[in-house]
């Protein structure tokens, strides 16, 4: 029997952990396959490896509570996910020694079967680098949310701006080639898998502006992005860059709330911070809000269902997200400055270039 039976909760975990080589490989899988994968990769633990190949074993009763589905038809849906994603390969990126891009393209798995009611994965052990190995960054993904979004294309972008939400980091501009790679477009040459991608304005509707609609329409993922807007543009979650008429980089405009706010507010606590920060702090005493002001009032518009303050309020906060940033830069170019001036004062009467 292949693998050894990893301990798994009978719960679902509340996240899946995936390294960034992973979350940034070439992988074409569709929703269904991008669930049952990330459901191995969320009881995956670097420990189910100490002794071998692990195995992920879930049971029908499982599956049919995690996926939302019938317990009768576990077995007729996830049985062509299984047979395909047994062929499925992933594209792992890699700098070659002259600088020049490298992907490797593995199997997922060893073996993948339904049988006694039961799913069981065994993955491949040549991928257990990329499978547990951390040190380049991981993403933390809200499982339940994760299986809750329906297009393949939404779940891959939720899944890589889960990458960038602790600490304050952000998704750098990325070129609109490379997001084609992300999003499983690509094959092992980096030829074009479906002709009609080939249109940018293809990917941006499908890939792009398709996903950003459901994640932040879905009642789950809502509560946890927001994504900004281009004032320029009037764009939603995203800014192009172009040569010509041509777009070739994007980058993605969002923030990670802190936590659900909705979900933890009453109409009584919504009431009561439109009074203290609507009409007290900003009307009466004309004071600005602070960002974590502006989305505590945010969330008591979307519990009171108010869309068109909750639209105003998004703006002002991709308005002062933008602000802070270039004070920051400001603030940090001052400093150097400010800094070298008394480095130069102080080495007056000395050989400062004998260290």
């Amino acid at each position: 029997m292949d693998g050894i039976v990893a301990q798994t909760s009978g719960n679902l975990p509340t996240h899946i952990k995936k390294g960034h080589q992973l979350v940034f490989a070439r992988q074409d899988l569709s929703a269904k396959e991008q669930d049952v994968f990330g459901l191995m990769m969320a009881h995956m633990k670097e420990t189910d490896w100490a002794q071998g190949t692990p195995r992920y074993e879930f049971s029908c009763h499982q599956l049919a509570d995690w996926f939302d589905m019938d317990s009768s038809h576990v077995a007729d849906t996830l049985s062509p996910v299984a047979d395909r994603l047994s062929k499925r390969s992933i594209g792992v990126r890699n700098v070659g020694e002259n600088g020049v891009t490298e992907f490797d393209y593995a199997g997922y798995f060893k073996r993948i079967k339904y049988k006694h009611a039961k799913l069981v994965m065994v993955p491949n052990d040549e991928l257990k680098q990329e499978y547990v190995s951390y040190q380049q960054g991981f993403a933390l993904i809200t499982a339940k949310n994760f299986f809750g979004l329906n297009r393949e294309h939404s779940k891959k972008l939720y899944e890589i701006l889960s990458r960038f939400k602790t600490g304050g980091t952000s998704m750098k501009p990325v070129k609109l080639n490379e997001l084609r790679g992300m999003f499983g477009l690509l094959d092992q040459q980096g030829n074009l898998k479906k002709k009609s991608y080939a249109n940018n304005g293809v990917v941006m509707a499908r890939c792009i502006r398709d996903s950003i609609t459901e994640i932040s329409t879905n009642p789950r993922t809502s509560k946890e992005i927001l994504f900004l807007k281009d004032d320029e543009t009037g764009n939603v979650g995203y800014r192009v860059r172009k040569d010509g008429n041509t777009i070739i980089e994007i980058e993605f405009l969002y923030r990670w709330l802190a936590k659900d706010p909705v979900a933890g507010l009453n109409q009584e606590e919504a009431l009561r911070l439109i009074r203290e920060l609507e009409i007290n702090k900003r009307t009466l005493k004309k004071e600005r809000l602070e960002i974590d002001e502006l989305e505590q009032l945010l969330s008591a518009y979307k519990y009171l269902g108010k869309e068109d303050k909750v639209e105003a309020i998004t703006q002002a906060i991709a308005k002062r997200t933008a602000e802070e940033a270039s004070n920051e830069e400001t603030t940090s170019t001052e400093d150097v400055d400010k800094l070298l001036e008394k480095v130069a004062e102080l080495q007056k009467d000395i050989n400062a270039d004998d260290y």
